[in-house]
């Protein structure tokens, strides 16, 4: 896996404009039959031995019910009536939780037959463990035109297709305005890239409406809920640890000492121990539990992906978005979550598995997820009626300019490039507690953290027998 070219992209700017308006061009690929023992190609009716069905399993990440319903409600039940030869069980995992069953099932030699990159890890660890169907002999049969094929591409590794996308999810900073009217706080519309628009400046907008740190009466200015670790928060103060891992899948090493990786740590631990606007852990930990934070009003500023725009709508609430903001770097570095359907390479019904993958990235499915569950689709057309959803919240003008923007200068999240991330993230995870909640000098326990991520690293590069 180490010698072959992958296919994900670290930037998007060819993406956003396909979304964003109607395409034209196919996206469609060329191949044969797939030597499956049923009828690759998806042309023929599936069914098992005796004309019984045949069962699939699809691994879904639980996500407060949007998906899950989704999916048991509405898209299983009417595949199963267009194709009777074949059954979907749902198989429902808590996020968290997810890498270990995806692991469990494998190990077991009972993989889902359908999955996408709902954990801390994603396509590249599952390319690197070999768990991936290659669909190239499949593509004569997939027939969305508004999936475009740059986006197709993502999942193109070597001329293979190991992945079909089904969402794209676009990352944003999201604001409560009751909280900020409440505050007297006013917020113009900063476009992307705007001089004005910093770190300092959303910092300072947050401390005026932050109060009552740690108590029940609460209310938190920001919280950064993307990239799920300190790994990732330095690529706007001129530095991403992963770089060097891109291309393989495999980070040879890293250097957490780097003053500008110090630099960024030091900035996260200070919102949350000396201005005391950012919850910890432990904070944030309890304050889920009563619900989203943004929806109970306990936080007033987020960095989040485009999946909150689901719940906001469900609520109908009343919020305001913002781009990235400029970085001490003087870039601003949105992240990007183009998520894919795979099949497992040992599935025992990859025809069955197919026909579902093509259904739910079909035209009609694919507005229907967007309308339905509030999520972003891959297919353009779908991607504008989404758009308009959120048109009695929010400027929808501003929406729209907005994840645009996010979508293309943003870079693909790291868990879906880099392999062996769910390790990566329990460590970093684990790690940096004795620096944002214990409070102690980045300087002074970066090296001995740093020579752990190394030696994390080599252990992932000998488990995968990456370079042999």
């Amino acid at each position: 896996m180490s010698s072959k070219r992958l296919g994900m992209v670290t930037g998007s700017v060819a993406l956003a404009a396909l979304l964003l308006q109607a395409c034209s061009g196919g996206s469609g690929g060329s191949g044969g039959g797939a030597d499956t023992g049923e009828s690759a190609g998806g042309g023929n009716a599936v069914s098992g031995k005796g004309g019984e069905p045949v069962t699939i399993t699809l691994l879904n990440a639980q996500s407060d019910g949007i998906r899950e319903k989704f999916f048991g409600e509405t898209a299983i039940p009417e595949f199963e009536k267009e194709n009777p030869g074949i059954k979907v069980e749902i198989i429902n995992t808590p996020f968290e939780e997810f890498d270990s069953k995806m692991s469990t099932l494998v190990a077991g030699g009972t993989p889902p037959d359908v999955w996408s990159h709902w954990g801390h890890s994603g396509f590249v660890d599952y390319m690197t463990r070999h768990l991936t169907l290659d669909l190239t002999p499949y593509m004569n049969d997939f027939n969305n035109p508004n999936i475009s094929e740059s986006t197709m591409k993502v999942y193109n590794v070597d001329g293979k297709q190991y992945g079909i996308p089904l969402s794209i999810f676009p990352s944003l900073v999201f604001y409560n305005k009751d909280l900020l009217d409440k505050a007297g706080v006013k917020i113009p519309n900063y476009k992307y890239g705007d001089p004005e628009w910093t770190w300092d400046k959303l910092i300072g907008y947050a401390k005026q409406v932050s109060k009552d740190y740690g108590k029940p009466s609460a209310v938190y200015g920001f919280t950064w809920n993307m990239g799920s670790h300190m790994a990732t928060y330095s690529w706007d103060w001129g530095l991403d640890i992963f770089q060097d891992g891109y291309k393989t899948g495999f980070l040879d090493k890293a250097d957490l000492t780097d003053p500008k990786f110090e630099s960024a740590v030091k900035w996260y631990q200070d919102l949350i121990l000396k201005d005391k606007i950012t919850p910890t852990t432990a904070i944030s930990d309890s304050l889920t539990k009563t619900g989203d934070p943004m929806l109970t009003g306990k936080v007033a500023f987020d960095l989040d992906g485009g999946w909150q725009l689901a719940g906001f709508k469900d609520q109908q609430f009343n919020f305001g978005v913002l781009p990235m903001p400029l970085g001490p770097a003087g870039t601003s570095t949105p992240f990007t979550y183009i998520d894919p359907l795979m099949i497992s390479s040992k599935s025992k019904h990859p025809d069955a598995a197919w026909k579902f993958v093509k259904f739910m990235t079909s035209p009609d499915m694919q507005l229907k997820w967007a309308t339905m569950t509030g999520y972003p689709p891959a297919d353009s057309k779908a991607y504008q009626e989404w758009l308009k959803q959120f048109g009695s919240q929010v400027d929808l003008t501003y929406l729209t300019q907005v994840i645009q923007d996010s979508i293309a200068h943003g870079k693909e999240s790291p868990n879906h490039l880099i392999a062996g991330y769910a390790d990566i993230t329990s460590l970093m995870k684990n790690e940096q507690q004795q620096i944002f909640t214990n409070g102690a000098d980045p300087a002074k326990v970066l090296p001995e953290i740093n020579e752990k991520f190394n030696k994390l690293l080599q252990q992932i590069k000998e488990k995968a027998g990456a370079g042999t």
